[in-house]
């Protein structure tokens, strides 16, 4: 029999058929298994109150990770050089730290899937380090940009604030303010330290430029991010994302005797608050909940987790 018959014979014909079968299902299975593997995580926020006139928000709390003076964006492998930092997240962070090696990470941040750094000057009073109670992070947009927000890349790195201002910086992006209670709750704006109520604690807060450049990653020289006016992103930097906004308690409700860290052993005047960051978000929980509660306009309240999962805000 001459291979060409071999090949047409009813057998043969009947194991190519079969073998055809099994590379297709198993074709079919990678794809699936592809297409599984890249669709953004499915967030819920069934009976979750939408944003209204306030911004569709989640947000991220994280406890004290570490204090050094190490700063991985301004002093990139210079460890000990730069003023006395308070970190919050990723443990493993030093002066030598990027994105990547951050990624995956354990950290102190109520979800697993943030091992990203924050970090900010160590606050004094009268001299002695202040160790911070909490920091809360907020991740917001307003409702006029929601539809044309995108999510911040995979290992953008941003500052906040001005380390060598010599006078006080705007409210709109340095407070100091008191952590609220029954009788405040909704304790006001001040460039400078303040006395807070009895109850209260005395708190910074840091928000973060909101509208990108589209390309630039690193925040060293901060050229790739700038603030939104009430007209929106400017055409340098036309890409919206979310506002970072940290919020870390001190545990002292006198605004008296109050400094910051300058240097390895300085202080100086409280007019220098700053904050950095640098992403190790695993992007996917990062892009679903944004997707979920920023551009949806959505009060999401805290994720937890490993899947970064909302548990609901307050209503505005």
């Amino acid at each position: 029999m001459s291979r060409l018959s071999r090949l047409r014979s009813p057998a043969a014909l009947l194991i190519a058929f079969g073998a055809a079968l099994v590379l297709a299902a198993g074709a079919a299975a990678a794809t699936a298994a592809t297409v599984a593997s890249s669709a953004p995580p499915r967030v819920i926020t069934t009976g979750f109150p939408a944003g209204g006139a306030n911004p569709g928000i989640f947000t991220d709390t994280c406890t004290r990770s570490l204090t050094a003076p190490n700063d991985p964006i301004m002093m990139p492998g210079m460890t000990g050089m730069s003023m006395q930092h308070d970190f919050f997240g990723n443990p493993a962070v030093d002066a030598s730290s990027t994105a990547a090696m951050l990624r995956a990470g354990s950290t102190t941040c109520t979800t697993s899937a943030d091992a990203s750094a924050y970090w900010t000057p160590v606050v004094y009073q009268d001299g002695r380090a202040l160790v911070p109670q909490r920091t809360l992070l907020y991740w917001r947009t307003p409702p006029a940009v929601a539809a044309s927000t995108r999510t911040m890349p995979e290992g953008i790195s941003l500052i906040a604030g001005n380390e060598i201002a010599t006078a006080p910086q705007s409210t709109s992006i340095v407070d100091w303010t008191c952590t609220t209670t029954a009788t405040d709750p909704r304790p006001g704006k001040a460039a400078l330290p303040h006395d807070c109520p009895a109850g209260s604690q005395l708190r910074l807060v840091i928000a973060f430029p909101d509208c990108w450049d589209g390309r630039t990653m690193d925040g060293r020289d901060r050229s790739g991010a700038v603030y939104a006016t009430a007209a929106g992103c400017p055409a340098s930097h036309p890409v919206h994302i979310p506002q970072l906004v940290v919020h870390v308690t001190y545990p002292t409700a006198s605004g008296a005797g109050i400094t910051l860290s300058t240097g390895p052993q300085t202080q100086g005047p409280p007019v220098t608050g700053h904050a950095d960051f640098v992403s190790g978000w695993q992007q996917s929980r990062m892009d679903a909940d944004v997707a979920a509660c920023d551009t949806a306009q959505v009060r999401c309240g805290p994720v937890k987790g490993a899947d970064a999962t909302p548990q609901g805000g307050k209503a505005p």
